[in-house]
């Protein structure tokens, strides 16, 4: 149903509203769909929900336990394990006489450039950075679920309206046949009320429709496993000025920054450890020999020669690594920072302009709509522009609930781009 429509039915039965509850039938109305039973969903709730169960954040923290094994495989001593070796077989003495050869070692290789301290750190720097993509998830999630539960929770206003223009429009098709049977309107009134009612019922249906809408997506972010509530439960414009949270005496560093300086600083150990390949791992070891009847006991070392094998591919990688991540951070940083500021800027004009609708509109409608039905009343105003007047003064209420949305949308993009719960 058009904005032009949805005024006029409200305006007309404004008086008889005043007794009606929002949600109540009228003769001839389609029946509400059956709505499920059980508690509703506060924005606190919901954000509780989607830390928990959220399916990007599961996934982010799985990453997490991934890393988590790579720290422990960098935690031991030495990265390689200690080797056993052992020898045996026959010997033919000059003699003729049989006898029997045996050898054992025991070897160990040993990196001399500080590689495992290095991995370590690797290692410990891409736990910090999977730990820091989980809070950054977290951020993204919980923004996306903020969104889809202000959106519900306006389509549940557009429909408690829709509902009022029904009731109204039903309302005004009673009195204006009452009317025509006494000779007071054309038919013509009779025919605009009954198609403009018509369109209400239409207009209803889709605003239930968007709501069940809705709260499919928003169970869809919140995961498979939450359960059936039959809608969410706030006050809009509460939500759209309640004020940011910021930590006292901080300043804040968004999550995927923190992601970005770990990557770096995994990058550079990498780099570094690519650049110690250049040095031999030396294996030291001690040997027992027992030649027939002769025994020895000897000390081992061995050691490669870096002559074609010298890391050249691992360090040549990992500084462009470093280097391109470099990059990334600089580039990041100065988005973040634009981000921030053209969501606030957004995010206080919208505020302003809300401000100024309830300043200066809002107040005004009241009056209009009375001393536009009194006029109509006294036959003083025909039906076409009564139906003006109240046209433009639901057109005002309906822009103001929109902008309450928009505004409360603009609040939990900023809070996404400063990094703090919406």
């Amino acid at each position: 149903m058009s904005i032009r429509f949805a005024t006029a039915a409200f305006g007309l039965a404004a008086a008889l509203l005043a007794t009606c509850p929002a949600g109540a039938s009228s003769p001839g109305a389609r029946a509400a769909p059956q709505r499920l039973s059980g508690p509703l969903l506060t924005l606190e709730a919901a954000l509780a929900l989607a830390r928990e169960r959220a399916p990007a954040l599961l996934e982010a923290r799985a990453h997490v336990q991934a890393a988590r094994g790579q720290v422990a495989g960098a935690a031991p001593l030495l990265r390689n394990n200690p080797q056993l070796d052992l020898q045996a077989g026959p010997r033919r003495l000059v003699t003729g006489e049989r006898g029997m050869d045996l050898a054992v070692g025991l070897s160990q290789p040993l990196e001399i450039g500080g590689q495992q301290g290095l991995r370590r750190d690797a290692a410990r720097a891409g736990l910090s950075r999977e730990e820091a993509q989980v809070r950054d998830a977290e951020r993204l999630a919980l923004g996306e679920v903020a969104a889809r539960f202000l959106r519900v929770l306006h389509a549940q206003e557009r429909v408690k309206l829709a509902d009022t223009v029904v009731v109204a429009l039903t309302e005004t098709v009673h009195a204006t046949e009452r009317r025509f049977e006494a000779g007071d309107v054309p038919v013509v009134d009779v025919n605009v009320a009954r198609v403009a009612r018509a369109r209400a019922r239409a207009e209803q249906a889709i605003a239930r429709g968007e709501v069940t809408a809705w709260m499919g997506e928003l169970r869809a972010l919140l995961g498979a496993t939450v359960p059936e509530v039959p809608g969410v439960q706030g006050d809009l414009r509460t939500l759209a000025l309640a004020p940011l949270s910021r930590p006292g005496g901080k300043t804040l560093e968004r999550a995927d920054l923190t992601a970005l300086e770990e990557e770096q600083a995994q990058a550079r150990a990498t780099a570094t450890l690519g650049r110690r390949e250049v040095l031999p791992d030396v294996t030291v070891g001690v040997r027992y020999q027992r030649e027939a009847d002769e025994t020895a006991l000897l000390a081992t070392l061995s050691v490669p020669l870096p002559v074609f094998a010298r890391g050249q591919e691992a360090r040549a990688t990992a500084e462009a690594d470093v280097g391109r991540i470099e990059s990334m951070l600089k580039v990041a940083r100065l988005t973040v920072s634009n981000q921030g500021s053209a969501a606030g800027e957004r995010y206080f004009a919208r505020v302003e302009a809300l401000e100024l609708l309830e300043a200066e509109a809002l107040p005004l409608l009241t009056d209009n709509e009375s001393l536009a039905r009194r006029s109509y009343d006294a036959g003083e105003l025909d039906l076409a522009g009564f139906m003006l007047i109240r046209r433009d003064a639901l057109e005002a209420r309906t822009e103001w609930l929109d902008s309450l949305l928009q505004t409360a949308l603009a609040r939990v993009q900023y809070a996404v781009e400063l990094g703090v719960t919406p």
